[in-house]
């Protein structure tokens, strides 16, 4: 990147840094170190690839925090060559060339020659619909980047109606110190064409796994639909180290979760799971209704990824694809007591570790009403007003975004209490 436009760049830094509504960095939360179902759970093996990203950047800044900007709503530009438009009609899934160019306050930043593919499966959308896409820059020029990236992810809203369900969610689990993406809303156009507002959902590579962990060269995984018994290691796709192909890790989880006693149960895994770690992330999924991820899934284990991190040795939890939380199923909210993964449905059964999930639950409730849900909630849509009336492409009337933002907003308000009349 030329010196002068990186300086430019660094000018915005306290911009973003300052941003009051949502913390997005670990300094923000802990101290850690760092879908919508369109087509998160789609097996596209984005990977970094082989030993790829280890130690790139140290003692620089970190520019991505300009890409997830959550103080504006960003501009991005998609320009696609007709022979893309054809390819991308007949294999969405499938990269395609393309340039991008995204309009900073302090100038565009472009990249060409990116990989390009549509996303989703039930809810797919062609181009001149509300389509979602994934970007690689590095596609088709090795080792390309944008502003310290390799992969974007745009999701077109179509199961977040209200807008703002899936940043708040995220937001909550960052604010817990639980590794989960970044999120800023953004406008796109494919060439010149508004395509409207989209959420900019930070992709759970090798780059965002640094950001939170002390090894970023571990294997990361993503659900297939399937839970942590012995023999399922090929239900989880390996988006990492993908040549090498070695699962005993998994193996290992899986073997610990079955041999596991009851009554020591957090124990006898604590060798392979980071346990603190699972009991937060299932408390959040139950806290924010999350009826379509691992713990109290309705469709079985959905929208999440594992990494396992070689300094530790233990495995944590990856939330993804949050478009559907704080919205009932069926009507019906989660039972926190009738979990649907196996490692939590059998800690709920064993008192010992019950009252420890309980515990976890109780503190992380507190953390939720301090987070003032429904006024980072009135932030955001003041933030995203203009650009949510002028998207043409929304398949979402303004009275259907009204009531799924009223909705989730006041979820944000009843929930704590609702949670406490579970609790003991």
């Amino acid at each position: 990147m030329p010196r002068n436009l990186l300086a430019l760049l660094l000018t915005a830094l306290p911009l973003v840094v300052a941003c009051p509504i949502v913390p997005s960095d670990p300094a923000e939360g802990e101290g850690e170190g760092e879908g919508e179902g369109e087509g998160e759970g789609e097996g596209e093996g984005e990977g970094e690839g082989e030993g790829e990203g280890e130690g790139e950047g140290e003692g620089e800044p970190d520019l991505s925090v300009l890409l997830f900007d959550e103080s504006r709503v960003l501009h991005l530009s998609i320009t696609l060559p007709q022979a893309s438009v054809d390819a991308l009609d007949v294999d969405p899934g499938s990269y395609v060339p393309g340039d991008l160019t995204v309009a900073l306050p302090s100038g565009d930043v472009s990249v060409a020659n990116v990989g390009v593919h549509l996303k989703g499966e039930a809810n797919l959308r062609p181009l001149g619909q509300k389509a979602a896409f994934k970007i690689k820059t590095d596609e088709f020029v090795a080792g390309q980047e944008l502003l310290g990236l390799k992969r974007l992810t745009l999701n077109g809203l179509l199961e977040d109606p209200s807008c703002v369900a899936e940043r708040l969610v995220y937001a909550g689990f960052r604010a817990a110190g639980l590794p989960a993406p970044r999120a800023s809303h953004v406008t796109v156009d494919v060439n010149g064409e508004s395509y409207g507002l989209y959420l900019n959902v930070e992709t759970e590579d090798k780059r965002f796994v640094g950001r939170w962990f002390a090894d970023n060269s571990g294997n990361i995984y993503e659900e297939l639909g399937q839970d942590w018994f012995p023999g399922n290691e090929q239900g989880f796709e390996l988006e990492t180290n993908e040549a090498l192909n070695d699962r005993s890790d998994l193996t290992a989880l899986f073997a610990a979760v079955d041999a596991a006693q009851d009554d020591a149960l957090l124990a006898d895994v604590s060798g392979v799971l980071d346990t603190d770690h699972f009991l937060r992330f299932s408390a959040w999924e139950g806290i924010v209704n999350q009826w379509d991820g691992y713990a109290y899934t309705q469709f079985g284990p959905n929208n999440y990824r594992l990494y396992h991190e070689p300094a530790s040795g233990l495995f944590s939890l990856l939330p993804w694809g949050m478009d559907m939380a704080m919205k009932p199923y069926a009507g019906d909210f989660v039972d926190l007591y009738a979990p649907a993964g196996w490692l939590l449905q059998r800690c709920v059964a064993a008192p010992t570790c019950r009252a420890e999930y309980e515990a976890v639950i109780a503190e992380e409730l507190a953390r939720f009403e301090g987070l003032d849900l429904p006024a980072m909630a009135d932030d955001i849509r003041a933030q995203i007003e203009e650009a949510r009336l002028a998207d043409t492409m929304t398949e979402h009337s303004v009275e259907d975004f009204q009531y799924a933002f009223d909705w989730v907003r006041q979820f944000c308000v009843d929930r704590p209490q609702v949670v406490r009349d579970q609790l003991p």
